[in-house]
């Protein structure tokens, strides 16, 4: 019993020593040169010694890369996208319209005394009756500039031996009057020039003008000068530094801050328009 023990023991450690080498060499099951090798066939484990070729198999499994797990798809980093065109910038009116030749709109009949009808007349422009004295209608809603800006509109006298249109105008913080056929039907010019009328100072012309034409009438103030034609002629080219610009006292000083005025004179108006202007440079 004693030798049966030890040779047990012996036996344990022997096959121990096989199955760890057979690992170590063959990475494998088996003890020494023998693998444990299943039939394809019928399914069974059976020890076969381990050749070259199972040898050759176990080192292609080692060399053949692990399946990589699959990578988290690579993060790009976001481009903005490009900024849609930026809608264009409603552009500033240049150009209103004061008159649409359907109603008054803005305009109010001015209360001089004795004033004749102001309405819109059957050809859609705008008429100023006769009056014992002034008739005329003045804008009713806020002057959009006091300088840097024309007004020009056509003006016609129908009857009458006075000026068929006075138009007043903003000048920075005071007002001017355009005055056309005035004094007994010639005199043009600007009512006030240092507190002088258009009768009086360095703006006065006479002009002849005759009933049923269209005359067109513009007036330009910036902040340097103030200008005026009638039709293509350049009536007024009057430099403001060192002037003093007002209105001539009395009822036209109802006109403000834009009016329309004929002194028994029946006159009609259309095509009125209001022009923001860039300011001009000093030096030009």
């Amino acid at each position: 019993m004693k030798y049966a023990g030890g040779f047990l023991i012996f036996i344990l450690v022997f096959a121990a020593v096989g199955i760890a080498m057979h690992a170590g060499l063959y990475g494998s099951p088996g003890i020494f040169v023998w693998s444990v090798r299943e039939d394809p066939a019928t399914g069974k484990s059976s020890f076969a010694r381990t050749t070259l070729d199972v040898v050759a198999e176990h080192e292609e499994i080692e060399a053949e890369p692990s399946p990589e797990k699959p990578s988290a798809p690579e993060v790009l980093e976001a481009v903005p996208a490009p900024e849609p065109p930026a809608a264009a910038a409603a552009p500033k009116t240049d150009e209103i319209p004061l008159f649409d030749g359907k109603t008054l709109g803005s305009w109010v009949k001015t209360q001089f005394g004795g004033e004749g009808d102001v309405f819109v007349n059957e050809s859609g422009n705008l008429e100023l009756g006769f009056g014992a004295v002034i008739t005329g209608a003045h804008w009713g809603a806020e002057v959009p500039a006091l300088s840097n800006y024309e007004i020009s509109l056509e003006a016609m006298k129908l009857d009458g031996n006075d000026f068929f249109i006075a138009l007043t105008f903003p000048v920075k913080d005071s007002h001017a009057t355009f005055v056309v056929g005035g004094w007994g039907g010639g005199v043009v010019g600007i009512s006030c020039v240092d507190d002088l009328n258009a009768s009086e100072n360095e703006t006065m012309n006479i002009e002849g003008f005759e009933n049923d034409v269209w005359y067109k009438i513009r007036v330009r103030v910036s902040d340097g000068k103030l200008e005026a034609w009638i039709d293509d002629d350049q009536k007024v080219d009057l430099e403001l530094e060192g002037k003093k610009i007002s209105l001539l006292p009395g009822d036209i000083e109802l006109s403000v801050p834009i009016g329309l005025a004929a002194f028994q004179t029946r006159a009609q108006y259309r095509n009125i328009v209001w022009r923001n202007l860039p300011p001009k440079n000093p030096a030009e």
